[in-house]
């Protein structure tokens, strides 16, 4: 069993069909293909995934677990991360910057993001990927020509 395999055997329908449509575009072609063969093992077809995205029952729980507020799994991933962004604070961030660098002292914040749907939960140094402009033609000109 490939990496891919165990990773997404983890996922229900649910859970796969919002990683197909916000990240199956993330990886690299050869991984694409893999994860496309198994999308058409347990039968999710970009119909059933829109439909699957649109009726998640799991919007509807209401349980004490931290969910992902597009996709509504549990599957969070939280990595510790050297926080950087002080400066966003004005002149007194910058004076809290300057002393901790001088101090060495390293503030450390979580960085939370969703492991199903790759949506950013906290971004404590505001990095989260930005859609480049090569990757909205595409998905535009895709959806227009109707070419998967």
């Amino acid at each position: 069993m490939s990496k891919i395999d165990k990773y997404l055997s983890d996922f229900d329908d649910y859970e796969l069909a919002f990683f197909a449509k916000y990240k199956l575009d993330t990886y690299l072609k050869n991984s694409q293909e893999k994860i496309k063969k198994i999308l058409f093992k347990r039968g999710l077809t970009e119909y059933r995934i829109e439909k699957l995205i649109e009726e998640n029952p799991k919007s509807k729980l209401i349980d004490e677990k931290e969910r992902c507020p597009r996709c509504y799994s549990d599957k969070i991933r939280r990595d510790k991360v050297k926080y950087t962004n002080e400066s966003s604070g004005g002149s007194f961030g910058i004076l809290i910057k300057a002393y901790n660098s001088n101090n060495e002292k390293v503030t450390y914040k979580n960085e939370v993001i969703c492991n199903v749907c790759g949506f950013w939960l906290k971004d404590p140094n505001n990095e989260k990927p930005k859609m480049n402009i090569t990757r909205l033609m595409s998905t535009f000109l895709t959806k227009i020509r109707g070419i998967k």
